[in-house]
């Protein structure tokens, strides 16, 4: 026992199992709908989608938006009549409730992001060409205060974005008097939206108008509302007709929108009569509640307003014609939230709402009923029973092949342990463990001992064969097969990995199978050669 323990390949070998024991042990395994049952969102699409290439996107965009990496086992669906498609149907392994409050939270965004300054639009998502992750340059949460986090998501636009945002903020500052520091500069502000309601009127009462008006001059940061913030700048910026319930104007304003604008989006304490008559005038009507926020900031889609700076306008420097400007690209969105856990949250849904881009069509409303397991756990009880009776009847027929009980134990011990580092893999990654990723886990063990059987070959040759070559040679000879066809695989796999992130299930899979792969080749085949070199030695 203590020469195996004394080799590194076997020691590293048995220590990963551990691990793999303490993490399943845990952190648990997490099982797809099949085997713990789900929720289903019903997604209503605000207009019928015609086009299959316009339909493939939303199906595309949600797939990311709820599965990224494709290991969450997440299915998405389109469905309709002649007419077009009017609901995405969405299947997710998740039935914590706080966990769908917050998915259906971010399914109903359409996603559209948009800067504007002046009323006009600066950049919007496509634009940005890389969201950076690494908190070395600027993407994390902190704590400012006793009660506020600031969030910060660092951008690279694309080099046609970058002209865009130069040219939009070119000489946006004015200079208003000379400082200790030198020329001082008044500048314009940007605003940052998310789904800017461009097909909706907004209708208010002047008293809801007085508060917002109030409440946006005072600031809040939580809402990543600077102080001395304009409500007529927040009307210019959002761009759509916002009209005043109570006025006397009122419906000559209904009648002068009517056909350009679907819905109206009203607060909740306009009179019903009023909410009657938007209907009258062919409004489809969406009401908001009234909370702390400023109402019209919420119902806008603001997220957050950042003062440009006389470097970006190219003030100062100051450069006279615009075709001289120099270009910024690496741009930054703050924002604020009153404890850390939501910070971290908003943060994490505009980032996934970036990466994964906007929805063609706006989401009208979502509803979600939960999914009962097709198969449940007893099914994993007897998929392990079947892959037991595989390994005993492998075990036979090695055993007969080679006729050494000592061989044999190996390469059962070998395949159990091959199993259980993956189970130890999904463990640590939090992945869904679906049908066909059990299915592939069983499958995997038979390529196991598909390898360690060419080891075995290799190590185990006649005495005639012993002396032409050397044992260290015969392990080589073995590996460099093993190594083929492992790089082979990972070949194959890794476009999936490079070019497809977004893609569910294919990059899940791509990235199953070679975790597999390389878990054989690093770990557990190096572990058996050494065994079995032991005992035939």
């Amino acid at each position: 026992m203590r020469r195996f323990l004394q080799n590194w390949k076997i020691t590293l070998w048995l220590f990963l199992i551990v691990a793999s024991i303490l993490l399943i042990v845990t952190n648990g395994l997490k099982f797809g709908i099949d085997f713990k049952g789900g929720t289903l969102f019903q997604i209503h699409l605000a207009e019928k989608v015609k086009d299959p290439r316009t339909v493939e996107s939303i199906v595309a965009t949600i797939e990311r938006r709820l599965d990224w990496t494709g290991l969450k086992d997440v299915k998405v669906s389109a469905w309709g009549s002649a007419e077009g498609v009017e609901f995405i149907i969405a299947q997710i392994a998740e039935t914590n409730p706080k966990e769908v409050e917050k998915i259906e939270n971010l399914l109903l965004k359409q996603g559209k992001f948009e800067v504007m300054l002046d009323g006009n639009v600066m950049f919007v998502g496509e634009d940005i060409l890389q969201i950076h992750k690494e908190i070395s340059k600027g993407y994390n949460y902190r704590r400012i205060s006793k009660d506020l986090y600031e969030w910060t998501l660092p951008f690279t636009l694309t080099e046609e974005g970058a002209k865009k945002f130069t040219y939009a903020a070119f000489h946006k500052c004015r200079p208003i008097g000379y400082a200790e520091g030198g020329m001082q500069y008044e500048c314009k502000k940007t605003y940052f939206f998310i789904d800017r309601p461009t097909n909706s009127i907004i209708v208010m009462t002047r008293k809801l108008y007085e508060r917002d008006k109030q409440l946006l001059m005072q600031g809040l940061e939580a809402y990543g509302i600077p102080q001395n913030t304009s409500i007529k700048e927040l009307k210019l910026n959002i761009a759509v007709p916002i009209i005043i319930s109570d006025e006397n104007n009122f419906s000559s304003e209904l009648e002068k929108y009517k056909g350009k604008y679907k819905f109206a989006i009203v607060a909740e304490d306009v009179p019903e009569e009023v909410k009657s008559e938007i209907e009258k005038a062919g409004y489809k009507i969406k009401e908001v509640s009234i909370s702390e926020e400023p109402w019209l900031w919420k119902v806008s889609g603001a997220k957050s307003v950042i003062s440009l700076s006389e470097e970006v306008t190219n003030n100062k420097p100051y450069v006279e014609k615009i075709e001289d400007a120099k270009i910024f690209s690496n741009l930054v969105i703050r924002g604020y939230a009153k404890d850390a856990k939501e910070a971290k949250k908003e943060l994490e849904n505009l980032t996934i709402i970036l990466e994964s881009g906007s929805l063609p069509v706006a989401v009208e409303n979502i509803s979600n009923e939960t999914i009962s397991p097709l198969l449940g756990k007893e099914f994993l009880f007897y998929a392990g029973l079947i892959g037991l009776f595989a390994l005993i009847v492998v075990a036979i027929i090695i055993f007969i092949r080679y006729k050494v009980v000592k061989l044999v134990l190996p390469i059962i011990a070998v395949a159990l342990s091959e199993a259980l580092l993956v189970l130890g893999f999904a463990s640590l990654i939090n992945w869904n463990l679906d049908l066909a990723s059990v299915t592939g886990i069983l499958a995997a063990i038979g390529t196991g001992v598909d390898d360690q059987i060419i080891i075995t070959d290799e190590l185990s040759r006649s005495k005639e064969e012993t002396i032409k070559l050397s044992l260290l040679q015969r392990i080589k000879n073995a590996f460099f097969i093993i190594f083929a066809a492992a790089a082979t695989t990972i070949a194959t796999m890794s476009p999936l990995i490079i070019f497809g992130f977004g893609m569910g299930k294919l990059v899940g899979f791509a990235i199953t199978t070679i975790v597999g792969v390389l878990i054989g080749v690093l770990i557990t085949r190096p572990a058996y050669s050494e065994i079995v070199k032991l005992i035939l030695e």
